[in-house]
């Protein structure tokens, strides 16, 4: 029989991507529950968050959710790895650009938030590259 160990990815990296996609699974179900969600990291935006600016962006955390579980499994393959850092990516500059170049978000702890764990994930994951993908 199986412990639930046996389920777990062995390092600090896969289980803080698990982590993350486990936070973002749960944020991009709730932004199908409730499209005010986005208000949190989107405070300045005002009438442009809707019910379907909230579905979309659901839909963009379950989806990175997905590769970064993808890539928490399989820690050791360059694509997805790759993969998984370039969705950390996507995310930073989404964030830094909806903060300071279109102003629908303000520094407060509903965008920095994302914005440290993109740039702490995608910098832990770049720095640990060769220790994982061979």
């Amino acid at each position: 029989m199986s412990t639930i160990s046996e389920w777990i990815p062995e390092g600090l990296l896969p289980r803080w991507l698990l982590l993350v996609a486990a936070t973002a699974y749960a944020y991009g179900a709730s932004n199908f529950l409730k499209h005010t969600a986005g208000f949190k990291v989107y405070s300045n935006g005002g009438a442009q968050v809707t019910p379907l600016s909230g579905r979309l962006f659901g839909i963009w955390n379950i989806t990175a959710a997905i590769i970064r579980t993808y890539a928490a499994y399989n820690i050791h393959d360059k694509v997805a790895y790759e993969l998984c850092m370039w969705s950390f990516v996507i995310a930073l500059v989404h964030f830094v650009s909806e903060t300071f170049v279109y102003r629908t978000a303000k520094l407060s702890p509903g965008i920095i938030s994302p914005l440290i764990v993109a740039s702490s994930s995608l910098t832990t994951m770049y720095l640990n590259y060769g220790h994982y993908v061979r």
